[in-house]
């Protein structure tokens, strides 16, 4: 593993060899990683509130009001929903029904309400550095402007191919995607976090598995999404070892009676 890899836009699958237990069995999606560190959000724990609820405490008319900001709201549900319960982090699942707009645990680190969405042009582009031109653009990503009269944000917007999920931490955008049926949208309160080299070290050290994030795994049930994960990067080593040798799909999964 080069230490020089940038994994933004990537999916990190937390294998074994991770001895930090707040990412027991985890799949963090990688939304920047420069020189600087990096910054994701875990999109495979499940919280114990939705967001039809918050909003509902902060603002029973979902309209601008001064009531309690969300992430404040939120800040007791990431405290007590642990993630740093090694012997078994997946604790607040158990008897967890998943909602639409349940809010998940995106790691450690304490931030504002982030929704992960698939609507081109509300808030930012995951795995995209809008300052640089797509020749660099670590996501392989490429822009081209295009008429939009019917977004309220402007006439003309910027859409980005192949990439898994935009983000945006704008509340009026979080009320206006709540209401869009035609969405596939994850609320994520918290995040995951690393400082210079801090994510290269622990790569070099074989902590993380890593693959390109898809817009599947990001929407997809997340009682799947690690296993499904593990088992595509396991398939691409012994694909790269034996190229002729034939490998069920994601979807047929594995049996282990067949030798």
């Amino acid at each position: 593993m080069k230490t020089s890899q940038n994994c933004t836009g990537c999916f990190l699958i937390a294998s074994p060899y991770l001895h930090d237990g707040n990412f027991f069995r985890s799949v963090v999606l990688i939304i920047r990683h420069t020189h600087e560190g990096a910054f994701g959000v875990v999109i495979n724990r499940a919280g114990p509130q939705r967001f039809g609820d918050v909003i509902e405490m902060s603002d029973p008319s979902w309209q601008a009001s001064s009531g309690p900001d969300m992430s404040s709201l939120l800040a007791s549900q990431a405290e007590s929903a642990s993630l740093g319960d090694a012997s078994d982090p997946n604790k607040t699942n158990e008897s967890l029904q998943i909602h639409p707009d349940q809010i998940y645990l995106g790691g450690p680190v304490n931030g504002p309400v982030l929704a992960l969405h698939n609507i081109a042009g509300i808030g930012d582009p995951c795995g995209v550095d809008i300052g640089e031109g797509a020749e660099n653009d670590p996501a392989g990503s490429k822009t081209q402007l295009h008429d939009h009269p019917a977004e309220p944000w402007g006439s003309m917007s910027i859409q980005w191919a192949d990439v898994p999920a935009w983000v945006t931490s704008d509340e009026d955008h979080l009320r206006l995607l709540a209401r869009r049926d035609d969405a596939k949208l994850r609320y994520v309160v918290g995040y995951s976090g690393w400082g210079p080299m801090q994510l290269e070290s622990e790569l070099e050290e074989g902590g993380w598995l890593v693959t390109p994030a898809d817009t599947d795994s990001i929407f997809g049930p997340c009682e799947e999404v690690w296993e499904k994960l593990v088992r595509r990067c396991g398939q691409a080593i012994m694909k790269d070892l034996t190229p002729d040798v034939p490998f069920p799909s994601e979807q047929q999964g594995f049996d282990p009676g067949v030798n």
